[in-house]
């Protein structure tokens, strides 16, 4: 090895830099890459529950909260109202509650403009 090369290894533990020049090896290797919009897309909207929640919104209009416990099969509440907390979170549904009304979810703009996907997702069945 050269003086002052930096070497990098593989370990048990992962990648390994040893040598003189290791700093600026592993500085390299840790810089951050651009948010892919994609990644970022199925973050948001991946799970299961989350899914199912856009597209009933999506295909129904705005919904009680127990209108759509009832009709996202097997979810419990819990999960609903973590579901649609993260989602209300990423500006993708609102929460309308009106003093003394019954709260109702509904999709923003930015959720309305899933639709063109889940239509293009439901056609490739």
């Amino acid at each position: 090895m050269v003086a002052g090369a930096a070497r990098i290894v593989g370990g048990s533990g992962g990648v390994i830099a040893t040598g003189v020049g290791a700093r600026s090896v592993i500085a390299s290797m840790t810089q951050t890459v651009a948010p892919c919009p994609v990644e970022e897309a199925i973050q948001v909207t991946g799970e299961k529950w989350k899914l199912l929640a856009l597209r009933w919104l999506l295909l129904n209009g705005p919904q009680r909260y127990n209108e759509l416990l009832g009709t996202v099969t097997a979810i419990s509440q819990k999960e609903l109202t973590r579901n649609l907390d993260e989602l209300t979170k990423a500006g993708l549904v609102a929460r309308d509650s009106e003093a003394g009304a019954i709260a109702r979810y509904e999709l923003t703009k930015l959720g309305k403009e899933l639709m063109p996907t889940f239509k293009t997702l439901l056609a490739a069945r």
